[in-house]
Parts: structure tokens; sequence; C-alpha cells
């Protein structure tokens, strides 16, 4: 069903990366610190870069579905 796996590696690969670099850690701090209040600028950034996170992810799994349906027209003569 999968033309490459290059598609495969590129989706796989974006939602890893946002997940390893920006949701992760931030989760995990929010989560195990809990002598801090969440109006903390600690935990405020933390909450920050976790929205970065999802954005980032969104923003590559758009481009990598938006690469495949103009590949795929580009495919069929369009």
């Amino acid at each position: 069903f999968v033309p490459s796996i290059r598609d495969i590696f590129g989706f796989i690969g974006a939602s890893a990366a946002a997940m390893l670099i920006f949701i992760l850690p931030s989760a995990f701090y929010i989560r195990l610190v809990k002598k801090e209040s969440m109006k903390s600028m600690q935990k405020i950034g933390a909450l920050m870069f976790l929205i970065l996170g999802f954005a980032v992810m969104f923003v590559c799994m758009t481009l990598i579905i938006y690469d495949w349906i103009v590949n795929s027209m580009k495919d069929q003569g369009h």
C-alpha cells in the first residue's frame, strides 16, 4: 500500500522527534515536580514548551501529508 518506505520513516520520524524533544520532557517535568504550583515560571515554561511540541508535530505531519498529495498528483500527470 505504501509506494516508498521513505514516506513511513518521514511520518514516524516527525512524530517521534517532536515527542522526544518537546513533548515528553515537558510533560514529565509538569507531572513529576510536585513542589511547585502550576503558576510558577518553570511550570508555565514547560507548559508552553509542551504546546509548542504539539504545534511542531502537527505542522510536520501536515507538511508530510501535503507532500504525499502533491507527489501523487504529479505521478498521475495532473
